[in-house]
């Protein structure tokens, strides 16, 4: 898997209720091309080829599997990885149109206090993507319930997949408890630091005592 650019930013979790807007006090920085950054200070050679190694093949200008895809964000699976789930993890793959809008036909069961993370494949193409934040919405009766924002970090465009797992070094765990159990509806969205927003698409569970 290709490594993002900067390292990644902290976990952020806003309250129900809470505006739509940042919440992070991140501040993004100047937008900055791939050509541009291999052409600042170019005479360190050192500088170089470390920016080489780190762009990969967009420092040579291999930006785009399929250059008629104008997309800079392809996000193709994710995959609710569960710690002791007895059929295995759930994963969604987005790779169309299609796919996207037959999640939210695909309820799954979540057993309440269960460990679960959420990992995220995509590609990178064209340019820099910076500050791409991975934002959760969850509404159980149509009212929002929960809200996360998760700052995945930039990338630089390569044809190798990134993967990304939230959370990094832990995992999540379910709420448990009569009422929180039910039906729930999730909205999620990939937006960068430019408020593009790369993809949305919805998804349904159900919190259940057990994991049938």
């Amino acid at each position: 898997m290709s490594k993002p650019v900067p390292p990644p930013r902290p976990t952020n979790i806003g309250a129900a209720g809470e505006d739509d807007g940042p919440s992070d006090g991140y501040n993004a920085g100047a937008k900055v091309s791939v050509e541009e950054l291999m052409n600042k200070d170019s005479e360190d050679e050192s500088l170089r080829k470390y920016k080489e190694q780190l762009l990969g093949a967009a420092a040579k200008g291999q930006t785009a599997t399929d250059p008629n895809d104008k997309r800079r964000v392809v996000i193709t699976e994710l995959k609710i990885i569960f710690e002791d789930r007895p059929g295995g993890d759930v994963t969604y793959a987005l790779n169309t149109q299609e796919d996207v809008l037959a999640m939210k036909k695909k309820p799954f069961i979540m057993k309440e206090k269960c460990h679960y993370q959420i990992q995220i494949t995509f590609r990178v193409q064209h340019e820099i993507v910076s500050g791409l934040k991975f934002v959760n919405k969850f509404y159980k009766a149509g009212i929002r319930v929960a809200k996360e924002e998760t700052m995945l970090g930039s990338y630089a465009p390569n044809a190798e997949p990134y993967s990304v797992t939230v959370p990094r070094n832990d995992w999540d765990e379910a709420p448990a408890g009569f009422f929180a159990r039910g039906g729930f509806g999730a909205k999620s969205l990939f937006i960068d630091d430019d408020n593009q927003t790369h993809l949305e698409y919805e998804y349904s569970f159900e919190l259940k005592s057990g994991w049938t």
